[in-house]
């Protein structure tokens, strides 16, 4: 298993860290094999260019997927998580975590979506946040 980790923004981030995050939720939900993740960070204008020509929502986002299945023969490539560190740390009291692993959790979040979950409902969005937190060993908002 590969994630591939990008910078397309100023921002500083560990990309190790997000490295070893990603790995761990794709071991966790049982991914074995070649496969392949893009992560990539974006600044907040790339971000909500994306943002609005695929979910037609204005105004940056903390994270999107873009979930592919690609089998070049060799491995298969899952998808794409962009991230954007900027709007992650503006608004880092909304994740509940620990400072400096908020962007942890939101590319544990997209590789979730890489895995099939989905979040447009509130149990849907109870599950990964949850399942995120589990993966990275993360308490919950209520402290469990």
């Amino acid at each position: 298993m590969r994630v591939l980790v990008n910078r397309r923004c100023r921002s500083f981030f560990d990309r190790e860290a997000l490295r070893r995050a990603c790995l761990r939720a794709l071991r966790s939900e049982g991914v074995e094999g070649r496969c392949v993740v893009s992560l990539t960070a974006l600044t907040e204008r790339e971000m909500a260019d994306y943002n609005r020509r695929y979910l037609q929502r204005e105004g940056p986002t903390d994270v999107l997927a873009f979930p592919l299945g690609e089998n070049d023969g060799n491995s298969i490539l899952l998808g794409d998580v962009l991230i954007c560190p900027a709007y992650v740390r503006r608004h880092r009291g909304r994740y509940g975590v620990e400072e400096g692993r908020e962007l942890e959790l939101v590319a544990v979040h997209g590789v979730l979506h890489l895995l099939g979950y989905d979040d447009r409902t509130e149990e849907g969005a109870i599950l990964m946040d949850r399942r995120a937190r589990e993966i990275l060993g993360l308490k919950g908002e209520d402290g469990r």
